[in-house]
């Protein structure tokens, strides 16, 4: 069926671009080229071999001197952007000589971007690895499932893979092989909590049925905080994100950077970025990666300007606010390139030792 002749979704991508993956639980179709219909007038999202929104297929050698990886969800996918105007573009664009495989998977989390590194890392060459962590994800990487839309758009629950904690403090993955999708039984979904959790429950329907103005004042006056797991370093939320990202990094043989992307409260200053910004801070002090964070690239504009970073009614980032988190990131990025070309150098010259046993044996 055309895209074009498809109803509006909302939100993110419709199920129909995705397909089963034992592994990581879906990524999207290979091969796609379709025009998606959307508030910002539709967008086309084109897909290689592989099953990702990349223009460039995923070979085991670089077809230019410098290849850069870029791991995320929908925000480095481009929910709501077409192909070529997303940040993983502008990052390319913007840095000579290098080409940028985007991995990104929307709807996903950490763990199954992760996994998705895992699959593909060892079997091409590259230069340096862009974690981009949307702070939302420390809520998905707890989930077993997803609730989605299937093709005639009714409910249905998308397993995926996660990890536990093992007694000895170490990461067990679990679910895999991940089950297939499956409708979703409208009976047996739990029931909103009682007392005050269905008093918040009606107050959230009523004020997103009043639409997205009154949505934004009500967050404004009442400093709405999305997302108050960043608020302890015991929250098990944190941990478990903090862990996948330490077992990342863990494994990484070139630079690389966490890139710490915003939902749009931390952007239009209606919540406080305090809490990311301080778990985060001390995830980079016992690392030795870099974190960046993305929202300060973005609080430099004036707030009339930020609001236009995200569309009206669906949350993702504008073609604006890719342009300007993609030079931002060039900015992080090439220094990475420059460390990696040096260490290959010195990888590649001979030792003092050897050179003067060669020397010798003349």
């Amino acid at each position: 069926m055309n895209a074009r002749t498809q109803a509006p979704e909302a939100p993110g991508l419709h199920r129909r671009l995705m397909q089963y993956d034992p592994l990581i639980g879906y990524r999207f179709a290979p091969g796609l080229k379709v025009r998606i219909p959307h508030e910002g007038g539709g967008y086309l999202v084109k897909t290689n071999r592989d099953g990702f929104r990349c223009d460039h297929q995923v070979t085991p050698r670089k077809n230019r001197p410098h290849r850069v990886l870029v791991f995320g969800d929908s925000y480095t996918a481009g929910d709501g952007v077409s192909n070529g105007k997303r940040y993983s573009d502008v990052l390319e664009q913007q840095l000579p000589n290098t080409e940028v495989l985007n991995f990104g998977l929307s709807g996903s989390g950490t763990d199954q971007q992760y996994l998705i590194f895992q699959q593909y890392a060892g079997q091409i060459d590259y230069d340096a690895v862009v974690i981009s962590v949307l702070v939302e994800n420390i809520q998905r990487n707890v989930l077993k499932d997803r609730g989605w839309a299937d093709r005639a758009g009714e409910a249905i629950r998308v397993p995926k893979p996660w990890f536990e904690f093992t007694a000895g403090g170490g990461l067990a993955l679990n679910g895999v092989p991940v089950p297939q999708p499956y409708k979703a039984d409208v009976s047996s979904e739990p029931r909103a909590p009682g007392g005050l959790g269905a008093l918040r429950s009606s107050v959230r329907k009523m004020v997103n049925k009043l639409g997205p103005d009154f949505k934004d004042l009500c967050q404004r006056l009442t400093k709405f905080q999305p997302l108050p797991e960043y608020g302890s370093p015991s929250n098990e939320g944190w941990k478990l994100m903090r862990a996948i990202l330490e077992k990342w990094v863990s494994e990484l043989e070139v630079p690389a950077v966490i890139a710490v992307m915003p939902v749009y409260q931390y952007v239009e200053e209606t919540a406080s970025y305090g809490g990311i910004r301080k778990r985060f801070d001390e995830l980079a002090q016992s690392i030795d990666v870099p974190v960046h964070h993305v929202v300060d690239d973005l609080l430099r504009h004036p707030a009339d300007m930020r609001r236009q970073l995200r569309f009206r009614n669906d949350c993702h980032f504008t073609p604006i606010a890719h342009k300007l988190v993609g030079q931002a990131l060039a900015k992080v990025v090439a220094p990475l390139l420059d460390a990696s070309t040096s260490v290959d150098a010195n990888a590649a010259a001979p030792s003092p030792t050897a050179a003067a046993i060669a020397m010798h044996g003349r």
